[in-house]
């Protein structure tokens, strides 16, 4: 997988936007604060599934006709 450490990274990222929000919501952030940080979450998955979306499968190397 070309992208690994790119797609890695973004996971990290998810991980620290969702680690965010629920601190935002335990110590009663503002609902515009949750609202950003679930945006922000969204785009950061939408990245990672960009990422993975282009990398070429695999299996179908592998097993692609010569």
């Amino acid at each position: 997988m070309r992208y690994k450490n790119n797609v890695l990274e973004k996971l990290g990222q998810i991980d620290t936007i969702a680690n965010r929000l629920n601190v935002q919501v335990n110590r009663g952030g503002t609902q515009d604060q949750v609202l950003e940080s679930i945006e922000m979450l969204k785009e950061a998955i939408e990245n990672a599934r960009s990422m993975v979306s282009i990398e070429a499968d695999d299996f179908d190397q592998q097993f692609r006709p010569q």
